[in-house]
Order: structure tokens, then sequence, then C-alpha cells
């Protein structure tokens, strides 16, 4: 089973049990406008009611999601989102300079292999407008269940009684993610560490 199979198959159970909006994404929307781009936006909990897609109106931006895993697509189109699209990292199908900021949490810790990191982060820089931000953000060291696994491993999800998948997990410490994401020419604003290794970056050029 490959990695888009996997998260086909759990897609009904992570909405099930996905339904906040974490706070470090609260955090960083919290008073921002225009267009947001929700990369890896499962089946959409960053934009989770339809309550939230009236503020969003009233807080003058839109929402807009791309995944790869057609039925996590499938749950985030019944969500908040102007348009969700099934599309890869390595390659998100919008044009230059299209979005404000890019929500990138929780996503680039699944991409499996150094060269297509190295390429989702290249194509989050593509997306955003000069002066855009984007958060990102990757399992770290600090989590619980990630501890004396080594840099890659793979993480069980429970999809029924007596049945699982295995989810691929690169664990990011904080020096390595700010490293890479300088080489692809973004400004860090912010960093810090809990669970997930935290960034806010900035395109300047």
């Amino acid at each position: 089973m490959n990695q888009e199979e996997v998260w086909d198959e759990i897609a009904d159970k992570w909405d099930e049990f996905r339904v906040k909006v974490p706070p470090t994404v609260e955090r960083f929307l919290l008073g921002k406008k225009g267009k947001i781009l929700d990369v890896g936006c499962g089946s959409g909990r960053n934009v989770p009611s339809e309550k939230l897609e009236i503020r969003n109106k009233k807080l003058e931006r839109e929402f807009y999601g791309v995944d790869f895993s057609s039925k996590m697509v499938k749950l985030a189109r019944e969500k908040g989102y102007v348009e969700v699209l099934k599309g890869d990292v390595c390659a998100l199908p919008y044009d230059d300079e299209s979005f404000d900021y890019v929500l990138f949490y929780a996503v680039l810790h699944c991409v499996d292999s150094v060269e297509a990191r190295r390429k989702s982060l290249e194509e989050v820089y593509r997306v955003l407008k000069k002066g855009g931000e984007a958060l990102i953000s990757a399992w770290g060291p600090k989590s619980p269940r990630l501890k004396g696994r080594g840099k890659e491993c793979f993480v069980s999800w429970t999809v029924r009684v007596g049945g699982g998948v295995e989810r691929y997990t690169y664990v990011y410490d904080l020096d390595e993610l700010k490293a890479e994401v300088e080489e692809v020419g973004f400004e860090i604003l912010e960093c810090w560490e809990e669970r997930n290794v935290n960034l806010v970056v900035r395109r300047s050029e």
C-alpha cells in the first residue's frame, strides 16, 4: 500500500477525530486577510465549519485546499474552502504568486524523500506572493510517539479493530528545518519547538 492509499484508507477516521483547528494555526491566521492556501489540507480541519466560512467572509479571507488523497479531498470539500483540488505537494496546481498566505501544517514530515521535501518547500515558496507568509510545521523529536524511533519511521493508525495502516514519518529537528527553508529562499520570522517544530516564514523576493 503506497502512502496515497494509506491516507485514503484512514480518511473517514481522521475526519472523525481531527475536528478542531490547531492552536498554532489559529495563532498564525489571527488578523490575516486575502487568499490562503492549505497545503495537504486533509479532511479540512483548518476550516472545519460553515460558521467559520461565514466568519471568513467578514474577515475578508478565502481558503483554498489541496491534498493528494481523493477521499480527503472529498471530505474537505464539505468544509469552508472556496475550492479544494487533488494535487501533489511537489507540483502544486496553482500559478506563481497566487496566495497571500500558505498553511503547510503537519504535512512536511509525511513527504517520503529528501528530494520531495525540498521540492515541496520550493512549491510553497513559488505559489506565495512576494511578501507573503507561510506557517511550516512538522513533527519533531519531542513528540511522545516518536521518541527513540530514529529520523525515519512508520507510525500506525488503527482503521478498525484488528486492522491498521502505517504512515511514513520523517522526524525533523528545528535547526534542520530552519536550514532547509533558508536554502529555498525564505526569511524566518519566528521559530519555536513543542511536539512539532514550527516556523513562520516570509517570501522576500
